[in-house]
Parts: C-alpha cells; sequence; structure tokens
C-alpha cells in the first residue's frame, strides 16, 4: 500500500495552497505521472481518492493571518511573541507593518496577476491562505494499492509535482497495512491521530476546489507520452466522440428522415467497432428508430439537401438505404434513387421494403437501358410544361431547355472543346430559338428534327456567296421559318462567310447534334415526343393512359418509390442520363402541383455523384432553388473534394455553391480538406482540429453537421453519430426475402418505357442529306488514328511543331517580322503542304507563311491555335489566323496586355484581338481588333461595325492587302460619313482621317508585319 500524504514545512501550512496547474495552457495532465508509472507496471493497480467537505475554516485562517503578521505561526509562538513585545516594546513602523491592509500592493492582501487568468499563488503564507479559499475545502485522502511492493514503491513520488511552496504531497509505502487496505475497500479517510495531530506530517490532504480537481480529473490519452498512451485501452482526443446534443437538438430532429444516432463523449466499450449490426426481427428495427438519440432530418430541413460522404466499406450504401426507407416512413412525397453503381443496391432496397411494408406496390424500378433497348420516355425539347402549365415566359424557358442541352454536350464533347467553339454554339443555339419560334415553330421538336435545321442550314447555304445577289427563295431554304428578326439575322448574317469557314462552322454545329447519336439510348430518349393530340390544357400535362412514359406527375404527387438502376450504362453515358432525367425532374417539379404539407418532400438521391454535382442543373438550379417546390437532393459520393475532379479551377465554384447550399453534410472518415472543414461548426474546434476528428472516427460513425433550425438561429454544432442497424431483409441480414426485381421491373416498364420502334419516338428525322453531304459527322472531332502520317519524317514534324512556336513567338531570334522561309528545315514546308498539314500565305513581296490546319494539329502533341476559351479559331482561313497572330504581336510589343479571341459587350461579341491598356502602352484606351477576311459582304461587315462601336475601345480593322481595304472602306461608307476612299497607297494618311467609333485604324497584313520589331 502507498498513501499520499500532506506535508508542512511549520505548522498550519496546511492552510496554503499546492501546485494548480491550469489545462488550458499546459498540455500535461497532473495525474500523468502516476498514470505513466500504472501503464508500465505489471499487475494490477488500484488507485483512490476519497473525499468529503471540511467545516468552514475562515476565523482560524484570520488568526493565522494575524500571527503571520506577527512573525509567528502558532498560539504559543503568539504568546511568547506578545511577552516579548510588553518588554521590549514595538516600533511604530513594525506596528504599521503588522496592520497592513489587506491591499493588493501589501503583505497579506490577494494577489492577482493581469498577464494570466484569475488568481495565482503569491510568495506569503497570508496571500496563499486567501486563496485556499477557507470556506469551501475538502479533507482527501490518496491512496494505491499494487500487486508488487517494486510498482508500489514506484508509486510513491508519482504525484510529488502537485507540492506547493509550504504544503507538500509525499508517497508513503505502507508495506502489506490491512488497516489501510480496508480503509480503501470501505472508502474510507484516514483522519490524523494522536501524535499525528501535533505533526507537521498528516495522513490525508486539505484541499480547494481547484486542487481536488487535479486528483480526480482522468486525462485523455494525449496528455501521455506516445509510448504509453497503448496502455491506456483509451483514445486519443481525435478519436473521442463530440460532445452529446442538448435536449433542444433531439427535439428540433426528432422526426423524418433518420440518420443515425447521437454518441455521448462516453462510449460502451462492448459495442462492435468492425461491423454495422444486424438486426434480428422488424419491430426492432422500428425500436432503433424511436430510441430518444435517433436524428432525424424533417422535411423542411431535407429542402436545403444533404451529402454523405465517405469511403467504400464505411457502410454508406447501408446508410442510404435506410435514409430511403426512413423517409418513406416518415414523410409525404415520393423518394427517388439513380444508382449507377449497379450491384445490389436496388435490389436490397426492395428487399427490406418488401420486409418492413409488407408489399411493393408502391415501388417502381427500371434499368437503363431496359430490356429490347427500351428507354424511359423523357420530353426534352418540349415547352408546354414549362410554358402552359408553369406560366414561364417563353423566351426564358427556351434558354433553360438550351442550356440543359449544352450541359449534356460537355459530358459528350468534353467542357472545353464545346466552349471553345462559340460561333458554332451561337449558331446552335439560334437554330433551336428558331425551331420554337412562337409563330413559326412548335411548343415541342425532336433531336432529329434540329438535326434537319442544321442540315439544311449547311445545306443550301454552302452555295451562297452574296446575300444581294441571292434569291429569296434561296436563302428561305437555308433559313427555319422564323419570326424573330434577331434570330434570322443572325443566321443570315453567317450565309456570307465563305465558303470553306461557313462549311467548317456548320460542320461543328451539326457535330454537336450527330454526336449523341453515337449513343443509341441518348438519341432515342432526345427523339421521344409526343404529339399535341395527347397534352390536356386543363390538367396541364401529358395524357399518361395513351403514351408509355416515365409520369412524373404521376410520381411526385405520390409516395411512390422510383429505383433508377444505370449501372449498364458506363462513364459519361450514365451520366448524361443523370442530366436527362433532372433535367426532365426540374421541368416537372416547376410545371405540377404538389401538396402544401409540411411533410411533403421530393427527396432525389443520387449515388456516386460528383460529377453530376458539378453540373449546372445541380448547383445553379436544383440546389438554389429546389426548395421552392419541396424538393431535396441528397448528394452520396466517396469525399465532396470530388466535385473538383481534374479541373479544380474550373469547378471550384460548383465546389462553393454545394457547400454553400447543402446545409446537411454527413461525412465519415474521410481525408478532409479546408473548404469542407470550414463550412462545418463547431465552438470548441478549429479548422485543423475538425479535420482530425474527421480521420479518428469509427467504421461506419459520422460527423454530421445539421441545419439550423431557423432564421436568425444558429447551426447547431458538429456531432458524433452512430449508425442505424442494417434494415431487416437486406442480403447482409438473418432474413432471406427475394426481391421480386423481375416482376418489379416488368410492370414498371410497360408503364414508363418504350422502343425506337414506337410511334412516340421519330427515329427517322436528321436522314436528309447525309449521303451527298462532303462533310463527316465528326469532321470537328478527329481521332488521328484516321490521318496518314506515313510521309512523315522527323524533319516533318520537327519543322510542324516549329511552326506552332512560332506564331505563338517561341522561337528565338525568330518574330513573325520574318517570312518563315527563315525556320529551321523550311524546305520541308512544301511538302507539309502537299500533305493538307499546313497551307501557305504570301503577303507583301513574295513574304511567305504557314498556318498548321486542323490535320496538323491532331498528330502534333499538345499543340493547337486555339485560346483558352471561346473565339471561332479552327474555322477561319489562314489569312484570318495570320492577321490575329500578327496583331497579337505587335500589340503585344507595344506594351498591351493582349488576349487572342477577347470579348467585348459583357461577353455577347468577341474581337480577334483584345489589346488592354497598360503603364508601358502609348495609349490609355483598349485595341479591339477585328482581323476581317471577307470585306466583300457588306452584311456581315455592318454587323462587326455594329459590334465593334459599342466596344469601347479604338476599333482596329485588318485586311489582307490594300484591295480588301478599299473594299471595306466602300463597304462601310453607308455607316460612316467622310471616309476615304482607300485610292491611296499611304496608310498613315488613310488613319489620319479616321475618327469614328467604329473605325479608327486600319492596317494590311503586310502592314502590320513591318511595324513589329
Amino acid at each position: 500500500m502507498v498513501r499520499y500524504e500532506g506535508v508542512e514545512e511549520r505548522r498550519k501550512d496546511w492552510m496554503t495552497v499546492l501546485t494548480r496547474f491550469d489545462t488550458e495552457t499546459i498540455d500535461r495532465s497532473p495525474l500523468s505521472n502516476l498514470l505513466e508509472t500504472i501503464i508500465q507496471a505489471d499487475g494490477a493497480v488500484l488507485f483512490q481518492v476519497v473525499f468529503e467537505p471540511r467545516a468552514d475554516w475562515s476565523p482560524k485562517a484570520q488568526r493565522q493571518k494575524g500571527r503571520l503578521k506577527r512573525g509567528v505561526h502558532t498560539t504559543a509562538g503568539m504568546v511568547i511573541r506578545s511577552v516579548l513585545d510588553a518588554a521590549m516594546g514595538v516600533s511604530d513602523e513594525e506596528k504599521r507593518e503588522r496592520h497592513r491592509g489587506d491591499t493588493p500592493e501589501e503583505v497579506g492582501g490577494t494577489i492577482m496577476d493581469s498577464q494570466v487568468d484569475g488568481q495565482r499563488a503569491g510568495q506569503s503564507r497570508m496571500a496563499q491562505i486567501d486563496l485556499k479559499n477557507p470556506s469551501h475545502t475538502y479533507n482527501v485522502s490518496l491512496r494505491a494499492a499494487a500487486q508488487s511492493q517494486r510498482v508500489a514503491e514506484n508509486l510513491q513520488d508519482s504525484l510529488n509535482q502537485m507540492s506547493g511552496q509550504f504544503y507538500s504531497v509525499d508517497g508513503k509505502y505502507l508495506g502489506e497495512n490491512k488497516n489501510e487496505y480496508e480503509r480503501m475497500l470501505h472508502h474510507g479517510i484516514t483522519y490524523p491521530n494522536g501524535w499525528e495531530m501535533v505533526t507537521r506530517r498528516k495522513p490525508m490532504l486539505v484541499c480547494n476546489i481547484e486542487e481536488l480537481a487535479s486528483f480526480i480529473t482522468v486525462p485523455s490519452i494525449d496528455a501521455l507520452p506516445k509510448a504509453s498512451r497503448g496502455g491506456t485501452g483509451g483514445k486519443p482526443k481525435a478519436q473521442s466522440a463530440l460532445t452529446s446534443p442538448n435536449e433542444e437538438v433531439f427535439r428540433e430532429f426528432s422526426e423524418g428522415m433518420t440518420i443515425g444516432h447521437a454518441v455521448t463523449a462516453l462510449r460502451e466499450d462492448t459495442e462492435n467497432t468492425e461491423e454495422i449490426s444486424a438486426i434480428e426481427s422488424v419491430n426492432e428495427w422500428w425500436t432503433e428508430l424511436n430510441k430518444r438519440d435517433a436524428l432525424a432530418l424533417s422535411a423542411g430541413d431535407l429542402t436545403h439537401h444533404y451529402i454523405r460522404a465517405a469511403t467504400t466499406g464505411s457502410g454508406k450504401t447501408v446508410a442510404t438505404l435506410n435514409d430511403m426507407l426512413t423517409t418513406h416512413e416518415n414523410l409525404e412525397g415520393p423518394t427517388i434513387l439513380i444508382d449507377p453503381k449497379g450491384g445490389e443496391m436496388c435490389r436490397n432496397y426492395l428487399r427490406c421494403h418488401r420486409t418492413l411494408f409488407g408489399d411493393l406496390e408502391d415501388v417502381e424500378y427500371l434499368k437503363v437501358p431496359e430490356e429490347g433497348g427500351n428507354i424511359p420516355g423523357i420530353p426534352f425539347f418540349d415547352l408546354r410544361p414549362l410554358v402552359r402549365s408553369a406560366g414561364r415566359e417563353r423566351e426564358t424557358a427556351i434558354q433553360d431547355i438550351i442550356d440543359h442541352y449544352f450541359q449534356l454536350l460537355r459530358f459528350v464533347l468534353g467542357r472545353d472543346s464545346v466552349d471553345q467553339a462559340f460561333v458554332a454554339n451561337e449558331i446552335l443555339t439560334n437554330l433551336i430559338k428558331a425551331l420554337f419560334d412562337e409563330k413559326n415553330g412548335s411548343d415541342y421538336f425532336t433531336v432529329g428534327d434540329l438535326l434537319d435545321a442544321a442540315q439544311n442550314f449547311q445545306h443550301y447555304g454552302r452555295s451562297i456567296e452574296n446575300l444581294e445577289e441571292t434569291s429569296q427563295e434561296q436563302i428561305d431554304k437555308a433559313l427555319p421559318p422564323v419570326e424573330d428578326e434577331q434570330v434570322r439575322g443572325f443566321l443570315k448574317s453567317h450565309l456570307e462567310k465563305e465558303e470553306r469557314q461557313f462549311m467548317n462552322t456548320t460542320d461543328a454545329v451539326m457535330n454537336r447534334i450527330r454526336k449523341l447519336k453515337e449513343r443509341d439510348f441518348i438519341w432515342d430518349m432526345l427523339s421521344f415526343e409526343i404529339p399535341e393530340e395527347h397534352w390536356n390544357d386543363q390538367k396541364g400535362w401529358y395524357e399518361r393512359a395513351d403514351v408509355p412514359m416515365l409520369d412524373l406527375k404521376n410520381i411526385l404527387n405520390g409516395d411512390k418509390v422510383l429505383l433508377l438502376d444505370t449501372g449498364n450504362l458506363h462513364g459519361e453515358s450514365s451520366e448524361i442520363f443523370a442530366v436527362l432525367f433532372l433535367s426532365h425532374l426540374w421541368t416537372s417539379v416547376q410545371s405540377l402541383w404538389t401538396p402544401n404539407d409540411d411533410d411533403y418532400i421530393a427527396n432525389v438521391i443520387i449515388e456516386e455523384s460528383a460529377n453530376i454535382a458539378r453540373n449546372e442543373i445541380v448547383y445553379n438550379e436544383l440546389l438554389p432553388k429546389g426548395r421552392e417546390f419541396n424538393l431535396s437532393l441528397g448528394l452520396i459520393m466517396q469525399y465532396p473534394e470530388q466535385v473538383l475532379g481534374e479541373d479544380p479551377q474550373g469547378n471550384r465554384r460548383a465546389y462553393q455553391e454545394i457547400l454553400n447550399n447543402v446545409n446537411t453534410k454527413i461525412i465519415g472518415n474521410i481525408a478532409t480538406d479546408d473548404m469542407l472543414a470550414e463550412s462545418l461548426f463547431h465552438e470548441d474546434l478549429d479548422t485543423d482540429e475538425i479535420k482530425d476528428r474527421i480521420a479518428g472516427l469509427r467504421r461506419g460513425e459520422w460527423v454530421v453537421q445539421l441545419p439550423s433550425t431557423g432564421f436568425h438561429k444558429q447551426k447547431p454544432e458538429i456531432l458524433t453519430l452512430k449508425p442505424l442497424p442494417i434494415p431487416p431483409g437486406h442480403s447482409e441480414g438473418p432474413f432471406d426475402v427475394s426481391p421480386m426485381s423481375e416482376s418489379v421491373r416488368e410492370e414498371s416498364r410497360a408503364h414508363h418505357t418504350l422502343n425506337r420502334e414506337s410511334e412516340y419516338i421519330n427515329s427517322t428525322a436528321g436522314a436528309d442529306f447525309s449521303s451527298d453531304d462532303n462533310s463527316s459527322d465528326d469532321d470537328s472531332d478527329k481521332d488521328d488514328s484516321d490521318i496518314d502520317t506515313s510521309m512523315l519524317e522527323d524533319e516533318h514534324r520537327t519543322l510542324l511543331k516549329t511552326i506552332f512556336d512560332a506564331l505563338s513567338g517561341d522561337v528565338e531570334l525568330y518574330d513573325l517580322s520574318m517570312p518563315m522561309t527563315k525556320l529551321h528545315n523550311n524546305e520541308y514546308a512544301s511538302e507539309l503542304e502537299d500533305a493538307g498539314f499546313v497551307e501557305k500565305v504570301s503577303i507583301g513581296q513574295n513574304k511567305t507563311y504557314y498556318i498548321p490546319t486542323e490535320k496538323g494539329e491532331f498528330i502534333t502533341d499538345d499543340k493547337s491555335l486555339s485560346p483558352d476559351e471561346g473565339g471561332e479559331l479552327g474555322y477561319e482561313s489562314p489569312e484570318h489566323h495570320l492577321g490575329a497572330r500578327l496583331a497579337g504581336a505587335y500589340y503585344e510589343q507595344q506594351g498591351y496586355d493582349v488576349e487572342l479571341y477577347g470579348d467585348i459587350n459583357n461577353g455577347q461579341n468577341k474581337v480577334d484581338v483584345f489589346a488592354d491598356d497598360t503603364k508601358e502602352s502609348p495609349t490609355k484606351s483598349k485595341q479591339l481588333v477585328e482581323v476581317e477576311t471577307s470585306p466583300e459582304k457588306k452584311g456581315h461587315v455592318h454587323e462587326d461595325y455594329e459590334a465593334l462601336k459599342e466596344g469601347y475601345g479604338d476599333v482596329v480593322w485588318v485586311v489582307e492587302n490594300h484591295d480588301a481595304l478599299k473594299t471595306l472602306l466602300k463597304k462601310l461608307d453607308e455607316k460612316v460619313d467622310g471616309l476615304p476612299s482607300g485610292r491611296s497607297d499611304n496608310l498613315e494618311k488613310i488613319n489620319e482621317q479616321l475618327n469614328d467609333e467604329g473605325i479608327a485604324e486600319v492596317h494590311t497584313l503586310n502592314s502590320l508585319r513591318k511595324r513589329i520589331e
């Protein structure tokens, strides 16, 4: 046995303080030494603290302070001091010293320190008596029992660090002391008796509350050296549960979609940390949901959306099944699952639903595509639900459909490929607007109709060279009938482009349609149309009985569960379907009446949702606006940072929108990025500590950020959640339940799908001109495997690369003022030209330049003339390419900040070169450069002039040669008064006469070349 005793330096020093530890500033716990010794010991060790309140001894404290002022410690000393004072007298100074007031500056006063929180122990005994707080102290017995003498002896010094200046803690080895052991068993205090009453060593301690806390507060293992932590059986702070929620949290989050059980700070050691438990009976599962610590999200909470993120094998799928089952049980409205993984998830849901609810009558189950190539009937190019039912403005509804179409294209062609072809996108946009024209178009059409319109535009428009000399009949054949003059004017202006540029641009337009045909089921879905006779204006919806379609009206206005298994699709195909479905869902929720019920929610859960979540339809529409329509998105992914994908900068906005608009975040053990950690709230934890807590979660556990419960209310602190059990019926549980998946699928397939043989799929549209067009459907997206490179030697490839670098200003000792005959290996240029890899441009006195063709781009790794974004680059003539590069090189040398194909007029228009002024540039105005290689096309020139003069900069026109300059000035003469004729060969004199917002300066290709230093 070891007993820890109080040792006084002088009599009555038990009234002074022991050492106090500030747990906020000191990492090491007072009990650390004791615990380290116990952990390293062989055999069992028992440490006991027994305490009781001590009677108020404030009068004794005052008397002791009086004695101390006189320089004595006991009553006997006081008597002797009084005799000496009477015999020898006391000076006035000594009297003043003895009777000083209790002020901070004086002996005996309470000593304060403004540099630390609260009081600190002073150096004098009188100060420490005040700090002891005589009215609130405890008698304390400390003792330890060990199985061996060596361990007990080692324990003697384990609390010495608690000793104060005048009052110490000292361990005393008692050997096999039966009396002390009996007191230990009966929780007794060892009081001093006999001789101990008058000695300075007592078998117990007198402690105030702070001192007592040092003996009874068990430290976390973070306070121990790493070598000692494993033996404690404890967990680091990062692995401990967050504080248990208060009663308000249990009250506010008690009904709805049950997400788990709140974990208190004290876990049960008997919990199985390796496996999520299975339920033995249905009643047991319902009991789990009704436990006090079960937390649930109401319909109102779900309209703020939620994320479940955890690694594979962490119980994410089981948790999602429980989310669906509890939503179906506790809330009104449909539950929809999009599962791209295939596998057992949908079948397990069917098993569990059947076990818990008795049947599968309210479950629909579809695979995409279904047997026989069947696809869900989803109208896409259809305004009727938005305009006729939802009352949306026609222009706004059209733009929504256009935006959704381009979001599909980004999955098919890639974001960069779609966004860079600015002109092709504008033509495609205006063709869609023309087909939706209120007077001459329709409220609905198919993707085949769109392809027909694009083919007509190319087929009849390619032969038009001059609109003024072309018959109206020929123009009308090329243009879709449209009343909107802006749409018609835009399409008409492109008919004046030179034939090669026109064909390249329209090839790109048709490529944006035909590429979808490579995925037959997507093409079939976009070819689905419902004729006007099957639209019911009174209902504001389609006549469902007549047409097999995915009827979201029936689903949204009921309590159905819809399972969409896209596991048969791969990669982008699954994501394209998800976007198609979400587009139809968004159209439907805006068009349909939904119950005005606090418990109604349309809960849409998307598995493996990272790629879908970065789509604009999710973060621009469904997340911020879904609440208006009682719509919830549940985004299930491995970790939220997946949303950033391979383009973190480009997808950053999507990630920020998701973190801002998704208010409930349920996070498993994952690597946590800064943005996610900063979106989680806990008053006592900083960002790094939150990351540590998430990294320390057990398998199946979650950290949850719950939403705020109302306006001006703070959101709750993050909590630790324990998972719900595996629901009954699951394949990993004790029940053997058939999912009946085939019969459910068969019934759902009959009601909601159709194949290409259906009268409602217009698969023949878009076939016109397919045989007599020279262009292939993928001219704009060739694969280099289709290009014959057999003639290319190393010298050819080197020269082609050098040409790219020369146009970009990346060749040493060369600039564009020099012809490319100065380049190394230039003797191979004619062979590259003959093979179609470059095109030759001659300016001035036979100054020769070469421009790589699209074919040349494909065989040169990482080389392209395309800018980072925008422009119609890739569809211009080689002269146009050269003009843009010459202008860019010249203005860059002049100190401007140059951007090829920059935006003007708030992004409505582009210029070939946008030169922004800087401190080094000779002018303090922007230079807007338009390279015009077809000045004879008046309509096109006038359109460019009108856009440029609104661009807030000096407008510079670049033409091929002096004859082209004369043509340009002649065409602009109708717009600008007082233009020079251009008959003079002196460009400086011509420029001196130019002073118009739409034309301030002109250049030829050769004059620009000469200006480059």
